[in-house]
């Protein structure tokens, strides 16, 4: 059961490393060029069906090679059963079209077989995917969603063809972002229900370079997360 769970928090892992946290829908920004961000989170959760609660953590590095363009290196880290790395990815993002309040991106992107897939910490191959983003962003309200295919190559039997679809709303207050969104994936289990989530949270921006943010998930249709504790913190120079 564990090594389930950890197999299905890695998928959540790869598809959701560089959204702007506690999202999962990935958003048209970029850093700017030669500008950098880095992106700090820890997600605690509770399981269905069993008393287990995970432990998540995990850093995003930015850096802006174009103003529309970032590269994106994420390390996620474990806490549940033997500690450790995960699976690192390598994202590029590309924002190809602006117009007005709307814009269109594509992010591209693999994941190397760092995570010992034994424990359930990774694949054991390189996986590759891809999301097409869309931002709309007229004013204090905002919106924002993705199509993503993966290419799940895995030495664990899961399914290898994983698509994940994602939509969320931002609206502004102040210095403060609500934010709440739904998101609907394959689920890597053979078998398994479609999975689904529901996030709700809020990012503070402190200041132009720095947030903090904090959030709840929960976990509906075949999904193993019940629910889970959110908090993270973006820094920018």
């Amino acid at each position: 059961m564990l090594r389930l769970i950890l197999a299905t928090s890695a998928a959540l892992a790869a598809a959701s490393a560089n959204a702007a946290h506690p999202l999962i829908t990935e958003d048209t920004g970029t850093q700017g060029a030669q500008r950098r961000q880095l992106e700090a989170f820890g997600e605690e959760a509770k399981n269905r069906g069993t008393r287990l609660r995970t432990e998540r953590y995990g850093a995003v590095l930015s850096y802006g090679i174009a103003d529309s363009a970032d590269v994106q290196l994420g390390l996620p880290w474990f806490r549940s059963g033997p500690d450790g790395v995960g699976d690192v990815s390598l994202d590029l993002k590309w924002r190809f079209f602006q117009r007005d309040t709307l814009s269109l991106a594509v992010k591209p992107g693999i994941t190397l077989p760092t995570g010992d897939e034994r424990d359930g910490r990774g694949t054991g191959q390189s996986t590759w995917g891809s999301l097409f983003i869309l931002s709309w962003e007229p004013g204090a309200t905002a919106l924002h969603a993705h199509a993503g295919y993966r290419r799940n190559q895995n030495k664990l039997g899961e399914r290898e063809q994983l698509r994940q679809l994602a939509a969320a709303a931002t609206y502004r207050v102040g210095n403060v972002r609500l934010v709440g969104e739904l998101t609907r994936e394959t689920n890597p289990v053979p078998g398994g229900r479609t999975v689904r989530y529901s996030t709700a949270g809020l990012i503070w921006s402190l200041s132009r370079d720095l947030d903090f943010d904090l959030g709840w998930r929960a976990g509906h249709g075949g999904a193993t997360l019940e629910h889970a504790l959110l908090l993270g913190a973006t820094l920018r120079w």
